[in-house]
């Protein structure tokens, strides 16, 4: 456990509290803005003598960020808290000469989460069952967050239970979660219908990454300087949010992917 004390704004004194460094770090915001009453967005948090804005990851634990005893002042102002995300990561437009592959998943019920990580987690083969309890983690301390937007089929704590077994299928409410962790927006491309979904469009991401999907099975996309290259480290899987030709060009792969079916 760390003791962080949160010296909050507007004579609103300073709070001591206990957090858990396993926890990740956008749960953490969101305890600091129940406890400020700042909005998310807004949220800029400084350390150490001079004080420095912190930026991390969503996705890291908060042991990683913060020290044992360490003193965060709270303000108000344009958000700085989330690497990527308000500190705007920018990605080059992709090479208009490289290629799509499609990097197949196993097909074992976790296949969105073996594409995720590979797309989200560089290239990673390994993080799917990690993703998968990320995604049960969020639910368990932040659900009003997903439940709100009407997507799971039965009440959360069953829910929770029933994502966390590696036999159940993950669909739109973990790639709403992974997205909002990630501050990614992920598109998933219908490889029978052509019809293109983006979880976290309108967040504010500046990075997009791309997943295929068969209607029961989904694989990672990426694009490579050769066409159908089987080299995985030459892939590049994230790109930027403004480069409209990667998406037509997705979108064109997808295409030519379902004709030959």
């Amino acid at each position: 456990m760390l003791n962080i004390r949160l010296r909050l704004p507007n004579a609103s004194g300073e709070l001591t509290c206990q957090i858990n460094a396993e926890i990740l770090w956008a749960h953490f915001l969101q305890d600091v803005e129940a406890k400020s009453g700042i909005e998310y967005s807004r949220l800029r948090l400084l350390t150490g003598h001079p004080p420095k804005p912190i930026c991390a990851e969503y996705g890291v634990p908060v042991g990683t960020v913060l020290n044992d005893r360490d003193t965060i002042i709270v303000a108000d102002g344009k958000g700085t808290v989330i690497r990527g995300v308000s500190s705007g990561r920018y990605i080059p437009p992709a090479n208009e000469r490289w290629h799509f592959t499609r990097r197949i998943c196993p097909s074992d019920n976790s296949c969105l989460f073996h594409a995720a990580a590979y797309v989200l987690r560089d290239k990673s083969r390994t993080d799917g069952p990690k993703l998968r309890e990320e995604c049960a983690s969020v639910l368990e301390q932040n659900a009003g967050m997903f439940t709100g937007k009407g997507l799971l089929d039965k009440p959360v704590h069953e829910y929770i239970k029933w994502i966390r077994s590696p036999s159940s299928w993950g669909g739109a409410v973990e790639l709403h979660i992974l997205s909002f962790l990630t501050g990614i927006e992920i598109v998933a491309l219908d490889l029978k219908s052509c019809h293109m979904e983006c979880f976290g469009e309108g967040s504010g991401y500046t990075v997009r990454c791309f997943l295929a999907y068969t209607g029961q099975h989904f694989d990672a996309m990426a694009m490579n300087a050769t066409y159908n290259s089987p080299n995985e480290s030459e892939d590049q899987v994230l790109f930027n949010v403004r480069d409209a030709n990667v998406v037509k060009r997705a979108k064109q792969f997808v295409e030519a992917e379902s004709a030959r079916k």
